[in-house]
């Protein structure tokens, strides 16, 4: 909370102002609350270094950094140490600025271009894995006693796949270019923005009763924001960058140079005539924040603006760098993000969460094995379980969805914790998963090979 109380008076003698900051129950200048610039940096100063020594020792065990980060949340919050408090709101300016960035870089790593070369397999793939997870998530939390408005959020966090886990797993395995891993990476791209839209119709439902009227309208606001950022926005950032191509040419010396040629519209980027240093990335920053509020403007969630931020500028990430320039920002606050996030799971009643995360975690992993593999069975009973599992893990999408349902005050900290849960849960077991049904097709393809 931002409350800074300026007096002005105006002394007898001289007739100098007197300016005096005054302070309602101690310190609340910029968010630092009752603590001083010292305590702040030191408690930043923990936050951030808990959350790279996780993530350094998850990764060491070959699992995502992410869960480590979520853990170092967990050991600073309210749950055990205590460190981090709902009182101290700069953390929350902290972890709202990480989750921009990282839907920034998500929005960017989804490629328009892309969509024309995903094909029908993978574009089912991602249709059957969103449908039938969020289906099957509303209704077995309606089961559960949920009321509509949390089975939704439920639904929706089970909706959104994180495939950086699977395209490692696949990598070390050495498939990264096989079928399965380009139906995987492709249906990733469909599927990042239908959940950016089932998001979007939730939130806004949330927001109000959820009559047939205010759910149209709500749907006409989410096809009209994506259709005007996307459309409009592309055209927008072609036009004024250039559209250039990007070359990269090996010197002698064994180094990469990367070489521009305008070919849009036979002009230089409007980027490249501004004077400021780093001019195409501070242009970046203003478009990243301003659809941010616009989005929270029209009643939707801030980082559904970020993520169409990033998606369109994806075509033209890598004429400016933009991947190595964000990088840093996300190298410092997306860390914020999932600390904080771990730091609002409460354990307190940990025994009665523990039996419905659970049974959600059941639900989340059988729904996109179901749902993704019925997209691909075209393709064959080893690829479709093979995509199937792939499409399995979280991540941090799903973490990000409960934080908006906790913030808008439409689900409570138990069922908050409850989609943590499960994000991890299946953010760690998806690798077994997959490395399972690939070990098991080539079993079988082994054994139907011997016998014939």
């Amino acid at each position: 909370m931002f409350i800074v109380t300026v007096t002005c008076s105006i002394r007898a003698c001289g007739g100098t102002p007197d300016l005096r900051l005054n302070t309602i129950d101690g310190i609340q200048v910029l968010g630092w609350d009752a603590l001083g610039a010292e305590d702040t940096l030191l408690l930043i100063f923990i936050a951030f270094l808990a959350a790279k020594v996780g993530g350094e020792i998850m990764e060491r065990l070959k699992m995502p950094a992410v869960t480590g980060e979520l853990m170092a949340g967990v050991v600073l919050g309210p749950s055990i140490l205590n460190f981090i408090t709902e009182d101290q709101s700069f953390f929350d300016v902290l972890a709202q600025l990480g989750a921009t960035f990282l839907l920034f870089s998500v929005g960017m790593e989804t490629k328009l271009s892309e969509l024309r070369r995903v094909g029908l397999v993978a574009g089912s793939v991602a249709v059957l894995g969103v449908v039938t997870p969020f289906v099957m998530g509303y209704y077995v939390s309606i089961l559960l006693f949920m009321s509509s408005v949390e089975a939704m959020f439920v639904g929706a966090a089970l909706v959104a796949t994180s495939v950086g886990i699977t395209a490692r797993v696949l990598q070390d395995l050495g498939m990264i270019n096989s079928t399965e891993a380009k139906i995987i990476l492709g249906a990733a791209v469909v599927d990042d923005i239908l959940a950016m839209i089932v998001l979007t119709i939730v939130s806004g439902s949330a927001a109000g009763d959820l009559d047939t009227i205010h759910v149209v309208v709500v749907i006409a606001e989410a096809i009209c924001f994506v259709a005007i950022v996307t459309l409009l926005g592309t055209r927008m950032v072609r036009y004024a960058s250039g559209k250039r191509d990007v070359h990269h040419d090996k010197t002698v010396n064994g180094t990469w140079a990367i070489h521009y040629r305008t070919t849009a519209f036979k002009r230089d980027s409007w980027f490249d005539k501004l004077v400021q240093k780093e001019a195409p990335f501070v242009i970046i920053l203003i478009v990243v924040f301003g659809l941010s509020a616009m989005a929270s403007y029209v009643g939707l969630a801030a980082i559904i603006g970020a993520f169409f931020a990033g998606l369109i500028f994806s075509d033209t990430k890598d004429t400016y760098d933009l991947e190595q320039k964000f990088e840093p920002l996300n190298v410092l606050l997306v860390p914020f993000f999932f600390v904080v996030m771990g730091a609002k799971v409460g354990f307190a009643d940990l025994w009665e969460v523990a039996p419905l995360a659970i049974i959600l975690t059941v639900v989340a992993i059988l729904s996109k094995l179901i749902g993704c593999s019925l997209g691909a069975i075209r393709r064959g009973e080893r690829t479709a379980l093979i995509v199937g599992a792939g499409m399995v893990p979280r991540g941090e999408v799903g973490i990000v969805v409960a934080m908006i349902g906790l913030n808008m005050g439409t689900i409570g900290v138990n069922i908050y914790s409850v989609i943590v849960l499960v994000s991890i849960a299946t953010t760690i077991y998806a690798p077994f998963l997959i490395k399972t049904v690939i070990k098991a097709e080539a079993k079988k393809d082994r054994r139907t090979q011997r016998y014939r």
